[in-house]
């Protein structure tokens, strides 16, 4: 799944937004809104774009990494579901 992000105005203020709506979310239900979105896999919205973008940036910062990939500050993707572990989070196992 991958989405080839094209920057154009108006999205940082976007993303910006979704990302203050996850500010106050606990590690689980992040956990829980990445699995959400990787079941549903990327679908072209840009709405939904800014949203997975605004997921990575809170994932960093509350987990120091992410399980969203943004290659070359344009491709970006998502990997495999992921399990709480502690207080971080690691790929699910098949």
């Amino acid at each position: 799944m991958i989405y080839l992000f094209i920057p154009q105005t108006g999205d940082r203020e976007a993303i910006d937004i979704r990302l203050s709506a996850l500010e106050n979310t606990s590690t689980t239900e992040l956990i829980t809104i990445y699995n959400k979105t990787q079941k549903t896999g990327i679908v072209g919205v840009r709405a939904q774009i800014h949203g997975i973008l605004a997921l990575h940036y809170r994932f960093n910062t509350v987990f120091g990494s992410s399980p969203i990939i943004i290659k070359d500050q344009f491709e970006v993707s998502l990997q495999t579901s992921i399990v709480p572990v502690g207080d971080h989070w690691e790929f699910e196992m098949a």
